[in-house]
């Protein structure tokens, strides 16, 4: 045995040069994950429709989601959680059935029913898959700013300097405030101006939005038109109109008062003993987390 590796000692040095080698390059290589890149025989339904009751959910949104989903082949159990406005149902598949596959199929049969739902209700369809969970987290806290400034700031800030990361899937932006714009209306003068409730609806639905006119033709240049009504402010919210029939011109101000308010919610994030704004960040598949936190 001594003779053998006296003889061949220059070729197994090669080898075992070779051997380490390969071994370091292959290291390099490989990719850092937090979670295992598992898909496991599990499709997520998630419906949001705002504040209806857990009754009304579960006739009109749940029920038909459980009968559209039990139509899916390789279907093993289903369960669903009900409340206030948002339903979650599981899908278990069997083990061996194509997921990619089986989550088309159930999104094909929920479009097939979708004009049976409430017309608000929002539906996602996820497989359980461990890159849907964020890998990272950032809060964004301040002493000056309120939240909904804050919330602002990261949505249109610092979520798409973020998102230009490679390897980022999504940002998500959770907890802060949205501003609301509040209607305080006046009975006694609605009353007496014959404007109903859904008149103001209907004011609010025709005048607040942004159409394409087409375009207008001037020598050799071609000129988009577009009729922008949107209220950027609450004094063009104060001043849009609600009635006119030729004699008066009744705007939003004369009949009530128009306040900003902080919109419900339902999620709150503390961060260093203050009301801050949680930043997530979730990576696609297959991506090296090492690479997309040194990129951030």
């Amino acid at each position: 045995m001594k003779n053998f590796f006296a003889s061949y000692k220059s070729p197994l040095t090669v080898v075992v040069a070779m051997l380490i080698m390969g071994g370091m390059f292959a290291y390099g290589k490989m990719k850092t994950s937090l979670f295992p890149e598992i898909t496991f025989p599990k499709i997520k339904v998630i419906a949001d429709a705002g504040l209806q009751p857990v009754s009304k959910m579960m006739i009109t949104v749940t029920k038909p989601l459980e009968n559209a989903i039990k139509q899916v082949p390789d279907l093993k159990t289903i369960r669903s959680t009900t409340s206030r406005g948002s339903c979650e149902i599981s899908a278990f598949m069997n083990w061996d059935a194509n997921i990619d596959l089986s989550q088309q199929r159930i999104e094909s049969k929920i479009n097939e029913i979708k004009n049976q739902l409430p017309a608000d209700v929002q539906i996602t369809v996820e497989k359980m898959n461990p890159s849907i969970l964020p890998v990272m987290g950032y809060t964004l806290e301040s002493n000056t700013r309120s939240q909904i400034e804050l919330k602002m700031l990261a949505t249109y800030t610092v979520k798409p300097f973020l998102s230009q990361a490679a390897g980022i899937a999504e940002i998500r932006i959770i907890g802060g405030k949205q501003k609301e714009y509040w209607l305080t209306l006046d009975p006694e003068k609605m009353t007496m101006l014959s404007i109903t409730p859904d008149s103001i609806s209907a004011a609010l639905a025709q005048t607040n939005f942004i159409k394409s006119n087409g375009y207008l033709s001037d020598y050799r240049y071609l000129y988009l038109t577009v009729t922008d009504a949107t209220a950027h402010s609450i004094e063009d919210l104060s001043n849009i109109v609600v009635k006119n029939d030729g004699k008066r011109v009744v705007l939003l101000k004369d009949i009530s008062a128009v306040q900003i308010h902080e919109a419900t919610e339902y999620i709150k994030i503390n961060a260093n003993g203050k009301d801050g704004i949680l930043i997530a960040v979730v990576k696609q598949p297959n991506s090296n987390l090492i690479d997309i936190s040194k990129d951030i």
